[in-house]
């Protein structure tokens, strides 16, 4: 339900809804009515179950994978060219089969995260393995892999074009909240769980869990990697974000600004900023490498005092999602409203809005950006289609020097003038 713009907070600063471009919803799947679920013993068992959801697109954009059930996902075809799921029976309007099929996982138990990766094949890696050791499992020969977390703390492998388990990981004591390949082919699979530590799997090596990286002091409920896959962000119950090194899997910096929880993160695609929403009603831009804040997104105003954000504010940030274009993100929040923020603009309210459906938890773009998937407590998702953006040359010239010279102070090695210094380094985002 929108704010009050007359009597209590409100949802923009110097525009109303009415000013903004609204977004067209192109899409939605809706699970079956199924019966209401016994009691739960406590508040924070509800919580735990009822908030634990993903909405999760495959690297390559052909696959978009549905929790519509407490243990069913369904992997459902997508198409990229035309942003929108392909016909769920197979076959086009004149009745010719189209590539892909709808597989359906019935995983076992409930699910809490699921997740793509994709390998690269060992004979391409610069660096390939020396093992003087047959495995089971050659994953890097497969285009797509899937895996599920679970609430029994168990991480499960999936054929994508099968639906057939492969694999199971056991070392987490409690549920698996968050599950992320790593994205440069390597296989390595990251788990963040509510037993506090983040464990990192090598599917190359038949699922050997070889590192646990420890440092929360409460559940983590979010993890994410770094383009290049060095470094890690995760977060969950309390105001810290934790940045890990992915080379030497040490705890690099903590990131510490919120007022509370932090429910996601995300890393833009050219690595050098670090989005997190929380339910202090912001989402904090940061610089990862050394823990500046660069920028605020607020959605409420005038922004709550920390005593106020720290408590139930009827704002709280649910979810972050960055485009491919790294000048866009979307937010949603419990006020009912789905941001749509042009990062490049002076301008400090979003660009663009549409209403969404109630208790959305999770989001995400596409892989090529063109549409944003908002998930519900419910398991219900909608699509919409992302607001078109143009960016100027220098903010892709920026992109392509930040993918090349990834840490921040790195920049200042480079002999530029100091005002191009300092865009590179997004303290200038105009």
């Amino acid at each position: 339900m929108m704010l009050d713009t007359n009597n209590g907070p409100r949802p923009l600063l110097k525009k109303t809804p009415q000013d903004l471009a609204h977004v067209v919803k192109v899409g939605e799947l809706r699970p079956a009515p199924r019966p209401s679920p016994p009691p739960l013993t406590s508040a924070r068992s509800r919580r735990h179950v009822a908030e634990c959801w993903h909405v999760i697109f495959a690297p390559d954009e052909t696959r978009f994978a549905w929790l519509c059930g407490t243990s069913r996902v369904l992997i459902v075809p997508w198409n990229r060219f035309k942003n929108c799921l392909l016909s769920l029976d197979n076959t086009d309007d004149e009745g010719n089969e189209i590539k892909g099929q709808v597989v359906c996982i019935d995983a076992g138990s409930p699910v809490n995260s699921a997740g793509f990766g994709s390998g690269t094949p060992e004979s391409q890696l610069a660096d390939p393995p020396q093992r003087q050791y047959w495995t089971r499992f050659d994953f890097s020969n497969k285009e797509l892999v899937f895996a599920t977390g679970h609430v029994n703390g168990r991480i499960r492998i999936w054929d994508v074009y099968t639906g057939c388990k492969l694999l199971e990981l056991m070392d987490h004591t409690q549920a698996v909240r968050d599950l992320a390949f790593a994205p440069d082919g390597s296989l390595r699979l990251v788990s963040a769980s509510l037993d506090r530590t983040i464990k990192v799997w090598d599917l190359r090596d038949d699922g050997n869990m070889f590192k646990t990286l420890k440092g929360h002091s409460n559940e983590i409920f979010w993890c994410c990697w770094s383009p290049n896959a060095r470094l890690l962000a995760s977060a969950g119950v309390g105001k810290s974000i934790l940045v890990w090194d992915m080379v030497t899997y040490s705890l690099a910096r903590t990131l510490t600004g919120h007022h509370h929880n932090v429910s996601a993160c995300e890393f833009s695609p050219d690595g050098a900023i670090l989005a997190s929403s929380s339910w202090d009603t912001r989402v904090i831009l940061w610089d990862p490498y050394t823990g500046v804040e660069l920028r605020e997104l607020c959605h409420q105003y005038p922004p709550p005092r920390p005593i106020f954000a720290s408590g139930a504010n009827g704002s709280w940030v649910r979810g972050v999602a960055y485009a491919r274009n790294g000048g866009q993100t979307a937010t949603i929040s419990d006020d009912g409203l789905i941001r749509f923020w042009n990062l490049l603009e002076p301008e400090v309210d979003p660009s663009a809005i549409a209403q969404g459906d109630e208790e959305m938890v999770c989001c995400t773009f596409s892989p090529s950006g063109r549409v944003f998937a908002v998930g519900t407590k419910e398991s219900r998702v909608s699509f919409y289609l992302a607001p078109k953006v143009v960016f100027s040359l220098k903010h892709l010239a920026r992109m392509a020097v930040r993918r090349q010279v990834l840490a921040t102070p790195n920049i200042d090695q480079l002999l530029l003038p100091a005002p191009l210094k300092t865009y590179l380094k997004y303290q200038d985002w105009v």
